[in-house]
């Protein structure tokens, strides 16, 4: 008999929350004293988790978020997996290959595509079959040194709002931002409590209004002043969300964190196809330095392919060769699709490309190209005349971004 058939695989219950999160917080060496108002407050509810036990005791857990997700600005839903870590006296055991290949099947029973992930390793996830879906510049820079290269008339006014009555407009604004998105996920109303209405929340608020009235951006920010004892400007600003729907609330946006005279250094996440590197007059002083981002599983090949838009008509054959954690994905799929409309199908058409698992993931989210994948070895083409156009078939309106962390 091995190890795991003494180890028992379920959802905790109420009663067992503390010590789930008990075991979470020194897994991730997080030192601050677990709190009943933390452990009431925590999104995370005992039918989300998969954690294993032996005799009685916690040794491994996992847990996901029912996620909506923009993929190409469709949405489809996803299992946000969190908190999945390991006793380290029982690691090496198998334990979270099990608890992650549970939550596959589950994903798979509940129609549900796809399951995302932040890692801390990618060496663990990759072996899950996860793919690299997004990735971000980390850009920290000295507001004065990042003005715009050419003028535009200023159309509307920046407003720092308070935080508390200002949820409804962001909630707004952040829907309208994110409906041509990729990979951004739409926010509960948890989330919001969380990040913005909760009592230990230090952020602040600006809404761009445009000559109308109209909200069409925002940012929201931490505002700090450095340790450091050095005379003249020292404060610190760390950009929450940026959100604007034009340029001109963008520029404006821009325009209002520099308006910070006291402020030496700004620290923000941002998009790779972030307009600000072309439109600044040294995009360097950003000091951008690229991150990677979301990983993403593919759970049913069939729906998730057949969930995003497609820049134009096609009719590709693909192959999955191995799935070793979902083997149902296995096999050859015609994709037809004239757009906006698609049908994916099991087949015995010869295919177009093979590729793998991972790989399909990084394909579909639009992160690389499909010439890329055959390079690192992820992928294979088998129709050469057919490369051009495979590559612009996977090709997203946005570059895959998300800035929540879950």
């Amino acid at each position: 008999m091995s190890f795991l058939d003494e180890v028992e695989f379920r959802p905790i219950k109420a009663s067992e929350r503390r010590e789930f999160f008990n075991l979470e917080r020194y897994v991730f060496a997080d030192e601050r004293k677990l709190t009943e108002e933390d452990e009431a407050a925590d999104p995370l509810r005992p039918e989300m988790t998969t954690v294993a036990f032996h005799n009685g005791r916690i040794i491994a857990t996992s847990g996901g978020f029912p996620f909506r997700l923009k993929l190409n600005g469709n949405t489809i839903r996803a299992d946000g997996v969190t908190s999945v870590g390991t006793d380290p006296q029982f690691r090496r055991r198998g334990l979270v290959r099990r608890m992650m290949t549970i939550r596959f099947e589950q994903a798979y029973e509940n129609n549900v595509a796809a399951s995302i992930l932040w890692a801390t390793l990618g060496a663990i996830y990759q072996r899950f079959g996860y793919g690299l879906a997004s990735s971000a510049y980390k850009c920290k820079f000295d507001p004065r040194f990042c003005e715009f290269q050419f003028d535009e008339p200023e159309v509307g006014s920046c407003v720092r709002s308070d935080r508390n009555s200002s949820v409804p407009i962001l909630k707004d604004l952040y829907e309208q931002c994110i409906s041509d998105a990729n990979l951004q996920i739409h926010r509960h109303d948890v989330f919001w409590q969380r990040a913005y209405l909760d009592k230990k929340c230090k952020l602040h608020v600006a809404i761009h209004y445009d000559e109308k009235g109209v909200a069409d951006g925002f940012v929201s920010y931490r505002l700090s002043e450095s340790r450091d004892k050095i005379p003249g400007p020292n404060q610190k600003i760390f950009v929450r969300d940026f959100f604007a729907l034009n340029r001109g609330a963008y520029r404006s946006l821009w325009n209002y964190v520099r308006s910070h005279d006291l402020v030496v250094s700004v620290e923000m996440w941002a998009p790779i196809d972030d307009p600000a590197f072309l439109m600044l007059l040294e995009p360097r002083q950003l000091h951008a330095s690229w991150a990677e981002g979301l990983w993403l599983r593919a759970v049913n090949i069939e729906q998730l392919a057949g969930s995003r838009p497609y820049p134009n008509q096609a009719n590709v054959v693909f192959e999955i060769p191995t799935d070793r954690e979902c083997p149902w994905n296995i096999g050859t799929y015609l994709l037809e699709t004239d757009g906006k409309n698609n049908t994916v199908t099991k087949t015995n058409q010869s295919a177009d490309f093979r590729i793998d698992i991972n790989g399909f993931a990084t394909l579909l989210t639009g992160q690389n190209n499909l010439s890329e994948l055959e390079t690192c070895g992820r992928a294979a083409i088998l129709n050469r005349a057919r490369e051009h156009e495979l590559n612009q078939l996977f090709v997203t309106k946005r570059r895959p971004f998300c800035n929540d962390g879950f």
